[in-house]
């Protein structure tokens, strides 16, 4: 009997040794971490980078951007305003229950609350229900030319595991709520959270009851958080790291000199601009007081004409960004290249008289928040944003915070002057007109935390929306920009670019959306 028992043991510890002979580790570093693990709290990069791997939407996007079947295995159109899906036999969520068309009528509901930073991805659905266990019936209010450009956003959770924890509705991350959604995750995808250490590591182990195919050898994946740029590139050049993002642009010849490593570049849909807070009475970090200069478009002006783009992208850019007058990148559908160019020239001289016709003539004391680990020398961006402002008399202090901080502070509102990006994820003009343009009012302008508004450029976000011939849509948006340039709702500044640096060994799809998908990297 005890020789049959070790002869088992010896034969269990073989296949378990066989096994796990493949299995690969991978270790990557990010300046920024996820906030949150609820999938409808905060239209986030790092975050949605996160939990594309762990929760998934109807359908997804594959390794060149293209809309492909996920969660439904096929669907079809019967009206302009009817979307039917069929779910795909067989998912599961991590906890073993399965997945039914209830599980997606909650998720898409969830989405769409008041509290959801993710419900501008809903924008248009009126109605979604059951129509047995396994098919879904979204009704738009109108047709809607993004809607599956969107839904890779809607990401679905389990309506019972919901339920069970407490966690019905996504917690408002601008009022620093949580649930039990916001540390613990149960999707359908093809990484499940291992363990979570918020700032600074969280692991994911492959799924090996995922539905699908995978397409990466990585079996335990680690994210760690180093805001360091410097510490990031010696842990990667040191062996520590396998991947790490974003290479400092100082940094890329460094790397890529070094036989063992390797840099991938492009560009990204991200764009960089400055946020002016148009709708206090009075700016509550600024020496003026009893009113407000941005009220001023003479002034709003004065400010873009006072920064030097050009010299943002050559000095400290490194010639890796492309200067822009919009706030959505090329590349992003229903965008005309040609609206990219700048409204105003860079002339300190018209700043000055623009400040002085504004009763502004001896300038202003202001401050400036801004991340100092969230974006590609975002801190050294605002300190030369103040330098060039100072030589119009605006005297600028720079706020610099973790990326966490920043976005409570000015997703509150609590911010007069700030240095912000964004990503349409869904890669359509509409969702960054909506969440950067938009009055902020019934769901739209998340992000608008400068409260811009226009009542015409809300009516031509509105018919963008709907618009379903592609020549007509994109002069819709053309419009709108217009009108957003000629107010100066914003300083746009320019289009970021990507650099991640990578082992020799490492075969990574990049991304232009920056979001580091494992399903697309490999480790030889």
């Amino acid at each position: 009997m005890m020789l049959r028992l070790r002869r088992g043991l010896l034969l269990a510890l073989s296949l378990l040794a066989i096994g796990t002979a493949h299995a690969v580790p991978f270790k990557w570093a990010s300046q920024d971490d996820a906030t949150t693990l609820d999938p409808h709290a905060f239209n986030h990069g790092m975050t949605l980078t996160l939990l594309n791997h762990v929760y998934e939407g109807l359908v997804r996007r594959d390794k060149d951007m293209r809309i492909e079947p996920a969660l439904a295995q096929r669907w079809e159109q019967p009206t302009p305003t009817t979307w039917v899906f069929h779910l795909r036999p067989g998912v599961r969520f991590h906890d073993g229950t399965p997945l039914a068309a209830a599980d997606v009528v909650f998720s898409i509901q969830r989405a769409m609350h008041p509290d959801s930073d993710m419900k501008v991805f809903a924008a248009s659905i009126g109605s979604v229900k059951a129509q047995g266990p396994a098919t879904v019936v979204i009704e738009t209010e109108f047709a809607n030319a993004a809607l599956l450009q969107s839904l890779p956003e809607l990401r679905v959770m389990s309506k019972a595991w919901s339920e069970g924890n407490g966690a019905t509705a996504p917690a408002n991350m601008r009022q620093k709520q949580e649930n039990a959604a916001t540390r613990q995750a149960n999707g359908t995808g093809p990484f499940r959270v291992a363990s979570r250490e918020p700032d600074v590591k969280t692991v994911l182990e492959r799924n090996e009851q995922w539905w699908g195919k995978h397409t990466t050898n990585i079996t335990r994946a680690e994210l760690l958080k180093v805001s360091s740029d410097a510490t990031r590139v010696a842990a990667l050049l040191s062996g520590e790291l396998d991947f790490a993002y974003p290479i400092p642009l100082q940094d890329i010849a460094r790397v890529e000199s070094n036989p063992r490593f390797k840099v991938k570049q492009g560009a990204e849909i991200r764009v960089m601009f400055l946020s002016l807070d148009q709708g206090s009475d009075e700016l509550r970090y600024a020496s003026v007081k009893g009113r407000n200069p941005f009220k001023d478009q003479r002034v709003r002006q004065a400010f873009y004409q006072a920064i030097d783009t050009e010299a943002i992208r050559s000095r400290i850019m490194r010639n890796s960004v492309r200067p822009t007058g919009i706030l959505i990148a090329t590349g992003v559908n229903s965008v005309d290249p040609a609206a990219t160019q700048r409204q105003y020239a860079y002339d300190p001289e018209a700043a000055r008289r623009l400040l002085a016709q504004a009763g502004y003539e001896n300038g202003f004391e202001l401050t400036l928040d801004c991340p100092n680990d969230r974006y590609v020398n975002d801190e050294q961006v605002c300190v030369a944003v103040a330098a060039m402002l100072s030589r119009v008399n605006v005297k600028v202090a720079v706020n610099p915070l973790p990326a966490a901080r920043f976005f409570q502070k000015v997703g509150a509102g609590d911010s007069s002057f700030n240095f912000f990006g964004y990503t349409p994820s869904n890669i359509d003009a509409y969702n960054a007109m909506d969440v950067i343009m938009a009055t902020r009012q019934g769901g739209s302008g998340q992000w608008n935390v400068g409260r811009y508004s226009n009542p015409q450029v809300d009516a031509l976000i509105k018919q963008v929306l709907s618009e379903m011939d592609a020549r007509k849509r994109t002069e819709l948006v053309t419009q709108a920009l217009a009108l957003h340039k000629r107010d100066v709702g914003h300083i746009p500044l320019y289009q970021q670019g990507l650099a991640w640096g990578m082992r020799q060994n490492v075969d990574a799809a990049l991304q232009i959306d920056n979001r580091v998908n494992l399903n697309y990297i490999t480790v030889k």
